[in-house]
């Protein structure tokens, strides 16, 4: 899949290894970096989810859109497509298997 974020800040903390690891510390860090790959690696959505750790859920209270994909624990990355508007089942559902592309909103790391 194709990754992109959110915002610029974000980008920069997630691509580079000494600022994923000034915020999120080493552990985190680490786990953030394998988890990007392995949304790098999958070619939907939905092929994440043969990924356990992974647990893609909706985002609470949320468009229906919204996904979080744990990290560890409490911590997790919320998302949404890139392309919502194709995405989307005639119920308005996220369709997960015609999702190719997703925007990095934000990182939650609970200490």
């Amino acid at each position: 899949m194709d990754i992109v974020f959110g915002d610029a800040e974000l980008a920069r903390v997630c691509n580079s290894s000494a600022a994923r690891q000034e915020r999120y510390g080493p552990e985190a860090s680490a786990t953030l970096l394998r988890r990007l790959g392995q949304m790098a690696a999958a070619a939907r959505l939905s092929d994440l989810r043969l990924l356990a750790a992974a647990r893609i859920r909706a985002c609470p209270g949320d468009e229906r859109l919204g996904r979080l994909i744990a990290l560890t624990g409490r911590d997790h990355l919320t998302v949404r497509p890139r392309d919502a508007p194709t995405a989307t089942l005639a119920d308005g559902a996220l369709d997960e298997h015609a999702v190719r592309a997703l925007i990095v909103t934000s990182v939650t790391i609970v200490r």
